[in-house]
């Protein structure tokens, strides 16, 4: 085994790899830039080294974590999650510096972590793939002309990388046309390669992957399969193990086509083969992608075969046989996954963004939480918006959502807003507890936040009552009945309530103040913003002849100018957050008025971005 390895991450996935280290016995040493000085994983893994952060990019320069892991005398280097893990020229500069890379070899990642190859490689192996065109070589011009033979819908994704990013689903040619040029130049961002392939978009579809398992001497096998079905914008949300609904027959088929692939690369350590289910025809399935790494949810499948997946990875990677490492696969209960995300779920999974006032972790039974926020850690929109993920336990698949629901529940996390309480609206759904859906449902259904109970705004006034700032908040003496009163002024989603100030706080309540605003939490009622003052813009829908940015980002184009007129859903600029585009489109029509902002220039949640007037 290792006597030290490099961990060439940050945040959750640091670590979770160096909990495993520290469990072997292993010293870790890690890699910061300036910015990250005091984060958890930099805290935790006290043999750090600091990187040159040059444009956000310290994290992916391979020249200088290679040199900290030769200077700190590291056998070793672990990727994470993240792009180096899936980067072939990454694992061959390890080779070549003497330094082994804990994951697969340099061939194998670029045959499968590359999708037109690995759909290739699919095709020679017999494995069915998606229909679909892609070539290295081909042009805009060149995919559309391919693409005269395909039945839309389309999606358009990179060649390179995944996470969900780059890619758009497409309803016809003139949208696909539209579409090419932006998917090149988020690819382009994300994975430093442009290269699309374009495929058959199964509009009712299944996401099953299998978890591989292989030692250097051509021993493979599988740990079973894990549902990923519950996305959106391509990006998982909810992973569970093992996949309801799956028969054991077509769960022997899959299994066994994954590991044909796998075995016809000469793959290595762990990796995950990914396939499309049909719903409309469940017996089914295509090849879509090999994630050559260690996957974010491999919590799920941990839970239900009692094994360390990155302790399997670091046995395998240090020559150990895969008889050794998995004596015996044995399966028990089902394991449920959630992701915390920074971003707003009621209003179409847009980022956010801001500093965390409070995080507690849930202490149930049979749930770990992965998090690497802290109180005080920043949020911003360099990085993925996963704050967390919370992966419970159960006997049977029911009890298993209900646990990860009870974990929801009590998870606090104020000043940033985040996915928490969707997640728990989503476990509630019917059509989630009995597996009824496919990866379009998040994206094909509109979910509405409810509206905030008495019992939420009393406890708000209780707060606001026994604050010594309460001056700060608006508050208006008024009479009912001759008896003297008090009302306190809240803004929830850009709509007044007036409280009665002696209100009482209930028990179990967390609250987090920033400035004037105010956040409380409560298990049975959820998480909720308040503003106190209306003097601060609340709601873009208030303002019918103003467009504000509806996330955190960067102005990458601006695409009217003063004057020019507009329709309803004309493309006016283009936002960039998190490696993804969104297009800020008008909501009326009218003259182009004023621009509040300047291409390349960095906007807030809110911030006004253009006026566009109707001319009488």
């Amino acid at each position: 085994m290792f006597t030290r390895v490099l961990i060439a991450n940050r945040g959750e996935v640091a670590l979770r790899i160096n909990s495993t280290l520290k469990k072997l016995g292993i010293p870790a040493v890690g890699v910061y830039t300036p910015r990250d000085s005091k984060s958890p994983h930099v805290e935790q893994i006290h043999d750090s080294y600091l990187l040159e952060d040059l444009d956000q990019s310290g994290y992916l320069d391979a020249q200088q974590i290679i040199a900290a892991a030769l200077t700190s005398g590291s056998q070793a280097i672990h990727p994470g999650y993240g792009f180096l893990a899936e980067s072939a020229d990454f694992a061959k500069a390890c080779q070549k510096a003497g330094i082994t890379f804990i994951g697969p070899p340099a061939g194998a990642m670029r045959a499968m972590g590359e999708k037109i190859s690995a759909r290739n490689f699919a095709i020679s192996a017999g494995v069915p793939v998606v229909p679909g065109v892609g070539d290295v070589k081909m042009s805009d011009a060149e995919l559309i002309d391919a693409c005269w033979n395909l039945e839309y819908p389309l999606l358009v994704k990179p060649s390179a990388g995944g996470g969900g990013k780059g890619l758009h689903v497409v309803r016809d040619l003139q949208e696909l046309s539209e579409v090419l040029p932006a998917a090149r130049r988020e690819a382009k961002a994300a994975f430093g390669d442009e290269n699309l392939l374009v495929e058959k978009y199964v509009e009712r579809a299944r996401h099953i992957e299998f978890q591989v398992v292989a030692d250097n001497f051509g021993n493979i096998t599988h740990l079973g399969e894990r549902e990923c079905s519950l996305q959106r914008r391509h990006q998982k949300v909810v992973e569970e193990s093992p996949a309801p609904g799956l028969s054991q027959s077509d769960r022997e088929v899959m299994g066994q086509a994954a590991l044909s692939l796998a075995s016809a690369v000469g793959y290595q350590n762990l990796g995950t083969i990914e396939f499309l289910v049909d719903a409309e025809a469940p017996r089914t399935f295509y090849f879509m992608e090999m994630n050559t790494r260690l996957q974010v949810e491999h919590r799920v499948t941990e839970m239900v075969t009692g094994l360390d997946l990155v302790e399997c990875q670091l046995r395998l990677a240090a020559g150990e046989m895969l008889a050794d490492v998995l004596p015996d696969r044995r399966f028990a209960g089902n394991a449920i996954e959630a992701r915390i995300y920074a971003e707003d779920a009621f209003s179409g999974f847009l980022p956010t963004g801001g500093t965390v006032g409070k995080f507690d972790a849930a202490s149930t039974e049979n749930t770990v939480t992965d998090s690497a926020i802290t109180d005080g850690t920043y949020v911003s929109s360099s990085f993925d918006p996963m704050l967390a993920k919370v992966c419970s336990w159960g006997e049977d698949r029911a009890s298993a959502l209900t646990q990860l629901r009870a974990a929801l529940a009590q998870t606090i996390l104020l000043g940033v807003t985040t996915n928490i309480d969707f997640l728990i609206h989503l476990l509630d759904l019917a059509d989630i507890r009995q597996s009824n859906y496919g990866t379009n449902y998040l994206q094909a259904r509109e979910f509405n936040r409810a509206q905030p109970s008495p019992l939420v705004l009393a406890n708000y006034a209780a707060l606001m009552k026994s604050s010594e700032t309460v001056g700060a908040w608006r508050a208006d003496g008024w009479r009912l009945g001759g008896a003297p009163s008090a009302m306190i002024t809240a803004y929830v989603e850009g709509v007044r309530y007036e409280v009665p100030a002696q209100s009482e706080l209930s028990q179990g309540v967390s609250f987090y103040r920033d400035g004037s605003d105010l956040w409380v939490h409560h298990n049975d009622l959820g998480t909720w913003f308040i503003k106190g003052s209306s003097d601060q813009r609340v709601s873009a829908d208030l303002l019918s002849d103003e467009i504000v940015s509806p996330m955190p980002g960067a102005v990458i184009s601006i695409q009217v100018a003063i004057g020019d007129q507009v329709k309803v859903g004309d493309p006016l600029m283009i936002i960039e957050a998190m490696k993804m585009e969104h297009v800020v489109r008008a909501r009326r029509a009218g003259r182009v008025a004023q621009c509040h902002v300047a291409l390349g220039a960095s906007v807030k949640v809110g911030q006004l971005l253009l006026e566009v007037v109707e001319d009488v």
